[in-house]
């Protein structure tokens, strides 16, 4: 009896030695990709890489910590609302734009080629030029504004498409509520740089996923969006 006791605590001690953090299988994979360069393979699980032509390359880690899992509620739904939003005011400006200039064409033609010649105009040609300076300012603004709700709307749909991402069973995360689950892994890694020294480093990589809630709910997998070293802060990342 006391043998068996013996041999199973031995077993025990033999699996809790091999078995590794689920964490660490995607973070092989990662680490793998990225000094491949293996950018279909970095598709398909991550928003980010770890540059082996500026930062190094890792072959070997040991994972230090995992923190608390954080949620916050999903949204995307809102900055796609958003983004509808200054497209429809975009849309309502350039019709805005396109009304004054046909019915001011010839006078405009005038202004754009007096001021190629850095000439001056008067008259009505000095108002509709004045107008005119006008729409195009706004247009530019109109067109920084679009840009910027695109960018965002990347931003905040980039992790969680990729996450949620199901060829076989396709799901429109922008017609989901839900939460985003974002942890920390921290790690200390052997990196070797492009000039070929290697030194340890330690590291904090961010991992989310999307939780979708509806019919069917879906569990999303996790994604690698961010790497940077321990000592930068959480906005400072190393890729």
């Amino acid at each position: 009896m006391r043998a068996s006791i013996f041999t199973l605590a031995v077993a025990l001690t033999t699996f809790a030695a091999c078995s590794s953090p689920p964490e660490e299988p995607i973070l092989q994979q990662f680490f793998r990709a990225s000094r491949l360069n293996d950018a279909t393979s970095l598709a398909s699980f991550a928003t980010t890489t770890f540059q082996p032509q500026t930062q190094g390359s890792i072959s070997s880690f040991d994972i230090v910590s995992v923190s608390p899992e954080q949620r916050e509620p999903l949204r995307l739904a809102a900055v796609v609302e958003e983004v509808e939003g200054v497209r429809a005011e975009e849309a309502a400006f350039t019709k805005r734009k396109d009304t004054y200039y046909l019915a001011n064409q010839e006078a405009i033609i005038r202004v754009i080629k007096a001021e190629s010649l850095k000439a001056s105009v008067g008259g009505k040609d000095a108002e509709v030029q004045a107008e005119w300076s006008k729409l195009r300012e706004e247009s530019s603004q109109q067109a920084r504004k679009v840009a910027e709700a695109q960018r965002k709307l990347k931003t905040e749909s980039g992790a969680v498409r990729l996450s949620v991402e199901n060829p076989s069973n396709p799901v429109d995360p922008t017609k989901r509520s839900g939460e985003l689950v974002t942890k920390e892994v921290t790690l200390t890694a052997n990196v070797r740089t492009p000039d070929g020294a290697s030194g340890n480093r330690t590291l904090v990589v961010t991992m989310r996923r999307a939780v979708l809630q509806g019919e069917p709910a879906v569990e999303g997998k996790w994604i690698i969006t961010g790497v940077r070293d321990a000592t930068s802060p959480a906005g400072g990342k190393t890729s």
